[in-house]
């Protein structure tokens, strides 16, 4: 099974933000969108979660999400976007429990308890949402896409998480854990799709990578074939070194002082 888009395009007015993007994300894989501010990854995401107008077709599961109904993708996939504000004052629980609703697993009253214990909040439950830190409401806004899938595979059909930049305001720690969550959950036979910003994290646990630039896709697959000097450089603009160590030379990761600007 797999989540696919087909020559995904998205304009404003006469700016193309994208331009033919097609992917192939498969079930039981971390797939990670990389590229430089602006080059379109979240748009890709939203236009793959039909929350931007988008030309071209989104295909999960091996059906065009254009002919299914808004509760028939909402057992099938949950989205972790950027930010989210709540207008009203939802303790922790409660927005956990929002999530597990729209989802599959409504009548298990443990589920959402057991998601903030997975994402380390459970002890925030009864706090209210709007007084947590921009990073403990980002863990708990994961638990909630969590209860939402929370079995990464129900009658052999495989449940996605789609991600926006899930780790952007959390600890080193925290980061770890969240991409660990994401590794389980694809381990488990689930799919994952994630924008990220840090290429070492995307180096240590995608199993794919679409690296975008200027709206169009630049390379696609492995990060050892993806993650490579010439990528890179011409994706951000600036002298890039990838680097290997030498007990893991299947793993590549960049270092602050490896980059230059061009033209510097």
């Amino acid at each position: 099974m797999r989540l696919e888009t087909e020559d995904i395009g998205v304009r404003y007015g006469r700016h193309e933000a994208l331009g033919g993007v097609n992917l192939r994300a498969r079930a039981g894989e971390v797939t990670a969108i990389v590229g430089p501010n602006g080059s379109g990854k979240s748009t890709l995401l939203g236009a793959i979660t039909g929350t931007l107008p988008h030309a071209g077709r989104v295909i999960l599961n091996g059906r065009d999400v254009a002919g299914q109904k808004p509760w028939e993708l909402a057992a099938q996939r949950a989205v972790l976007p950027q930010a989210t504000r709540l207008a009203f004052p939802f303790e922790v629980l409660e927005v956990v429990r929002l999530g597990q609703q729209a989802g599959t697993a409504g009548g298990r009253a443990n589920v959402p308890m057991q998601a903030l214990a997975r994402v380390g909040m459970a002890h925030y439950a009864e706090r209210i949402f709007q007084d947590l830190s921009g990073g403990e409401a980002q863990r708990v806004m994961l638990a909630r896409v969590l209860a939402q899938v929370w079995s990464p595979v129900e009658a052999g059909v495989p449940r996605w998480l789609l991600l926006d930049e899930p780790v952007a305001s959390l600890d080193i720690a925290h980061q770890l854990q969240v991409m660990e969550i994401a590794r389980d959950f694809a381990r488990a036979g689930g799919g994952v799709v994630t924008v990220m910003h840090d290429l070492n994290l995307t180096a240590l646990f995608a199993d794919r990578v679409l690296v975008l630039s200027g709206g169009r896709p630049l390379a696609f697959g492995t990060p050892q074939e993806v993650l490579t000097d010439d990528t890179l450089s011409r994706a951000y603009g600036c002298t890039l070194k990838v680097s290997r160590p030498p007990e893991r030379a299947d793993m590549p990761y960049v270092l602050p002082h490896h980059g230059q600007l061009t033209g510097a």
